[in-house]
């Protein structure tokens, strides 16, 4: 009978054993000991209870963000944690936990066209309105950077979406937030030189997002030399010169017995103008609106009447 009861005993326990040791490898048994661990900081068994718990179940994406959540937790981890986080994203879309943790590792790293992506797994009003604080687009340009020839009147406007968005921007090169930028209300006049424009949305929440930068290198060019038809010669009768030059320039002329360089201070031309009696020289210079100077015009032309 003792042995019986013996034997007994030894089957329950091997039993109880058996189910003990079923239940340390199930689901429940380990997500709960993640749990436990992470809340004691023990960041490395946390995170592997909770991939044993995730054999027992790939798909479920607590155990996905639980995972994501101890690598960032880490401070090292963050690429590890990002894979975690968007494998729970793309199974629910409206995880807004994951895809608020997602974003500020993205926003962390100025990975605005990653947030862009991810955008595309929101499934709900709820999980949209998440990004409103992280994707919060650049101002568009009116015009592009690159080399010009003349001043450029930069407009900046908000992205579609962006009503509520104040502009701010630098031209020296420092961030443009709310220390060191300029908050934008008209346009920006750029002349001569080389600027670099840096730009940026700040939301309602008072939350600065992506920064758009352009730089613009205006080389002011130097207007033609005027032409003047009849391009000097000898006349017997009275003639008028006509003077060409650049659009948007003036020109200055004089008549005199040798070659001059004019200025500002000499005839504006408007109109045809006549061939003095003589011998004489027609000088004559274009000036544009930044005071760039042509080289000058010199030509003879004898005008002496039939008597």
């Amino acid at each position: 009978m003792k042995k019986k009861l013996a034997i007994g005993l030894v089957i329950v326990l091997a039993l109880m054993g058996f189910i003990y040791y079923q239940y340390t490898r199930s689901f429940s048994y380990q997500y709960t000991a993640g749990r436990q661990a992470e809340e004691k900081k023990d960041y490395y068994a946390a995170v592997q209870h909770y991939q044993q718990a995730l054999k027992k179940d790939n798909t479920d994406t607590r155990t996905l963000f639980a995972i994501g959540n101890v690598y960032y937790k880490m401070g090292s981890q963050k690429v590890l944690a990002e894979n975690y986080l968007l494998k729970a994203v793309k199974l629910d879309g409206n995880y807004t936990r994951a895809l608020r943790l997602l974003l500020q590792i993205y926003e962390s790293d100025g990975a605005y066209d990653k947030m862009e992506t991810v955008q595309q797994y929101a499934k709900s009003d709820e999980a949209r309105a998440v990004f409103k604080d992280y994707l919060i687009r650049p101002p568009v340009y009116s015009q592009e950077g690159g080399t010009y020839d003349d001043d450029i009147m930069l407009t900046l406007s908000t992205p579609e979406g962006g009503d509520d968005y104040e502009i701010f921007y630098t031209t020296d090169g420092k961030a443009p937030n709310g220390v060191h930028g300029h908050l934008y209300d008209g346009s920006i006049y750029l002349t001569e030189g080389k600027t670099r424009v840096r730009a940026v949305c700040r939301n309602a929440n008072g939350k600065f997002g992506e920064v758009e930068s352009h730089t613009y290198t205006i080389k002011y060019k130097t207007p033609s030399e005027p032409k003047a038809s009849p391009d000097g010669g000898e006349f017997t009768s009275e003639k008028k010169v006509t003077l060409t030059a650049d659009e948007g320039t003036t020109i200055y002329y004089s008549w005199s017995k040798k070659s001059r360089t004019p200025d500002t201070s000499d005839k504006v031309y408007t109109e045809p103008v006549t061939i003095p009696e003589g011998y004489n020289v027609l000088s004559a210079v274009a000036i544009d609106r930044h005071g760039k100077k042509s080289k000058v015009y010199h030509m003879g032309f004898s005008y002496y009447p039939d008597k």
